[in-house]
């Protein structure tokens, strides 16, 4: 019997609750940025929710390909991990699916480096695009 804790997920609003959903159906732990923040986050910086998932050793999600040019989401990382959709214009049971079919490269990438944006795409595969 494996004792390793499951790894959680801060959810992005750009994903959308449907497709956390979906997730959560499949055993995931799924926290999403509207239980931690009022208006859904609309008024919160990126900075901020990323600061917190990673204070509290979350893996992060989304599909704002974006915040990897932005030099103050990225210092927000600080020893996380995000992991973004290569492709943001998928349904909701693909964007479940991309996540699903990377999540052993994505647990492969937390144990071989401290931090990183990555890309996730389809198949599982995924490309660390910071640092």
């Amino acid at each position: 019997m494996c004792s390793a804790k499951q790894p959680e997920y801060f959810f992005d609003r750009s994903l959308g609750k449907a497709s956390a959903a979906r997730l959560r159906d499949l055993g995931w732990t799924i926290h999403l940025i509207a239980d931690f923040y009022q208006h859904d986050a609309t008024r919160i910086p990126d900075e901020e929710w990323i600061a917190e998932g990673c204070s509290r050793g979350w893996l992060l999600l989304t599909k704002d390909k974006r915040i990897r040019y932005r030099e103050h989401e990225l210092s927000a990382l600080e020893a996380g991990h995000l992991f973004c959709l290569a492709s943001g214009n998928l349904g909701l049971d693909e964007m479940a699916r991309r996540f699903v079919d990377a999540e052993r490269a994505m647990l492969a990438a937390t144990h071989r480096a401290s931090v990183g944006f990555w890309h996730v795409h389809a198949g599982g595969r995924i490309t660390k695009m910071w640092p």
